[in-house]
This record gives structure tokens, C-alpha cells and sequence, in this order.
């Protein structure tokens, strides 16, 4: 299938799609987790998950879709800081992961209201949960930006041709 020769392709903010979504102005959405969590739990179903769309083109694990962005040189003079402020997110994410009671006092800041819709999120944000060797990681989101670069070209991804060095934080020790 050629998407851009027989499908009509809507981009905009994630909350307008997910609404055009609901009401069945579009047939498919692409967008953030929690958005498609939150059409799930209203009925959408959902068509293939990225892990396997990754998997599709050449990934042999999951691959992080969403990371932190820092200066380098700020991070090569605030190491312990960086490694501080890893270890709590990674602290975070365990805790979501394997506490209901964190997802219940969660739940009106999200506003998610019933106890379905809830554990959709918990399910899906667990999902998201990269847990492997960085470099493993490392090596398929290199493999990923390949694929992309040779499919898209610069329309896609700009003038380079792989993953830019220095993408994936690794700490001085670790070099």
C-alpha cells in the first residue's frame, strides 16, 4: 500500500486528532501513547503496536521513543547530576510500573476517570518501558535510522545519512 497515493494524510495536535478520531472523521491515528490509550479505552482498537513495527524494519528489541535532551558539554562537567537525574527517572518507571496504588493517586491528574480506562494506561505505559543494554538499544535505533534515511531520504531525515554520534548519553566512566 502506498499511503500517500491512497490515503489522505491529516497531520495536527495530538488532542484534534484523537477528537477527529472519535468522532470517525479518520480511520487510523498515529500518535503519542497516551492519546491512543485513551482511544482505546474508547473503543478504538489498536492496528499494531511500534514495537513490532520496529521489529518490521530490523529491530530485535524495543527501541526508547521518547528520551531527554541535554549540552553535552554541560553533561561532561554535571555527570553526577545527569547519572542522578537517570537513576530517578529510571526509579519512576519501576514505580509505575509495579504499583496500582501510584496509577490510583495518578488517575485525577490524568484525568482518567474508570478503572478500565486506568489500566489501559498502566498496560501501555509498562509497554513502553525499554529495558535492555543500551547498547543493544543503541545499535537498533542506528539500524532504525538507516532504514528511515534509505526510505524517506533528506525529506525525512535531513542531510545525514546515520544516527548522529553522541544521540545515545553515555557517561565518561562508561567510555
Amino acid at each position: 500500500m502506498d499511503l500517500k497515493k491512497q490515503a489522505t494524510i491529516v497531520y495536527g495536535a495530538p488532542p484534534l486528532l484523537s477528537e477527529k478520531a472519535l468522532q470517525g472523521e479518520m480511520d487510523a491515528t498515529l500518535t503519542f501513547w497516551n492519546f491512543c490509550a485513551d482511544l482505546e479505552s474508547k473503543g478504538h482498537k489498536r492496528a499494531i503496536a511500534m514495537d513490532d513495527v520496529m521489529k518490521g524494519l530490523g529491530a530485535r528489541g524495543p527501541v526508547a521513543l521518547v528520551g531527554y535532551t541535554f549540552d553535552s558539554t554541560w553533561a561532561a562537567r554535571n555527570g553526577s547530576t545527569v547519572e542522578r537525574f537517570l537513576a530517578a527517572a529510571r526509579q519512576a518507571k519501576d514505580i509505575l510500573a509495579s504499583s496500582e496504588a501510584e496509577w490510583q493517586r495518578l488517575a485525577p491528574r490524568i484525568r482518567v476517570g474508570d478503572a478500565n480506562a486506568l489500566a489501559i494506561y498502566r498496560q501501555r505505559y509498562g509497554e513502553g518501558i525499554v529495558r535492555r543494554p543500551l547498547a543493544e538499544e543503541e545499535a537498533d535505533a542506528r539500524a532504525l535510522y538507516l532504514v528511515l534515511a534509505e526510505i524517506g531520504g533528506a525529506e525525512l531525515v535531513g542531510p545525514a545519512r546515520e544516527l548522529a554520534a553522541g544521540t545515545f548519553y553515555r557517561p565518561a566512566a562508561a567510555e
